[in-house]
């Protein structure tokens, strides 16, 4: 599964990417291709942005829910045989 969030910048509208962990509320980005700075906000009226922002967050929940089954299930602390 990939972790990066498509993000559409509202300055040059092109699209770049960065990691569900670092696309949350209140962060401000750069832009990879203008060098705009983007600040994200759930409040915002880009529906783009919104949209990033509750991708980044799905992403990151199924994330915890992987690492929560896994330390649950004993798989995390099981030593891996040659």
């Amino acid at each position: 599964m990939d972790d990066k969030v498509k993000i559409r910048c509202p300055g040059c509208t092109r699209v770049f990417r960065e990691k569900a962990g670092r696309v949350r509320d209140g962060v401000q980005l750069n832009c990879s291709n203008c060098n705009k700075l983007v600040t994200l906000n759930r409040d915002t009226e880009d529906p783009f942005i919104r949209r990033a922002l509750k991708a980044a967050k799905e992403i990151r929940t199924l994330e915890e829910a992987q690492v929560h089954a896994a330390v649950y299930s004993g798989a995390a602390s099981r030593t891996k045989s040659a």
